[in-house]
């Protein structure tokens, strides 16, 4: 699994994980992951998902999915798997192959939001192979991909003309995650400096006075 990022990280390291650098102009590669995200997630915050689900932790970027996912459990959107939901959160609060192999064994429905979310806790494991004799690692950055497809997916299943400010919501989900908020234990992790652009780092969340900030 990889490590969270530092906020001065060029943006080509965040999303090279999760997509080809080769779809951001040069200036945009390299400018600090930081000072990007503020405008990416205001001109295309589809890009700024991505960014998120590269520059997070793997287990910390999983563990956003699983927020995004969480929001639509609530409001029974695209009739997500509370069991599959339940065992992503059981990973992420203990990653190891036992948990893994749980959230396999529970992913019914692959192609759905919840169940891309699920892939990228399979994308965790050492070796994908069947043969343990013969490993073939995963590929470094797939599971942050899969991440990001599934808040993107999850975004979509709101109608239409709610879906970008949904997509809003779970960014701003992201940046909290990006500062050590929000964490999977309950009881947080000391705040850092993350993906939130100053001068809004001191501010906090930002709110977007919509439904999602209700649920």
């Amino acid at each position: 699994m990889l490590p969270a990022l530092a906020p001065i990280s060029p943006v080509a390291q965040a999303y090279g994980r999760v997509g080809d650098v080769l779809d951001l102009t040069p200036t945009l590669c390299a400018t600090a992951s930081v000072e990007a995200a503020g405008t990416l997630i205001r001109d295309t915050p589809r890009t700024a998902a991505r960014l998120i689900a590269g520059w997070l932790s793997t287990q910390e970027a999983i563990w956003w999915g699983a927020l995004c996912q969480s929001q639509l459990l609530d409001l029974s959107l695209g009739k997500p798997d509370a069991v599959l939901l339940k065992a992503i959160i059981v990973w992420t609060r203990d990653p190891g192959d036992n948990t893994r192999l749980a959230v396999e064994q529970a992913n019914t429905a692959p192609s759905t939001a919840l169940g891309i979310l699920a892939k990228a806790v399979a994308f965790t494991t050492d070796n994908m192979s069947p043969a343990a004799k013969t490993p073939i690692a995963c590929p470094a950055g797939v599971a942050h991909r899969m991440v990001a497809l599934s808040v993107l997916a999850a975004a979509e299943l709101w109608p239409n003309s709610n879906r970008p400010p949904c997509l809003a919501h779970f960014l701003e989900l992201g940046l909290d995650v990006s500062e050590g908020k929000l964490h999977w234990t309950g009881s947080g992790q000391a705040v850092r400096h993350g993906l939130r652009p100053l001068p809004q780092a001191s501010m906090g969340h930002k709110r977007l006075h919509n439904i999602w900030e209700n649920w």
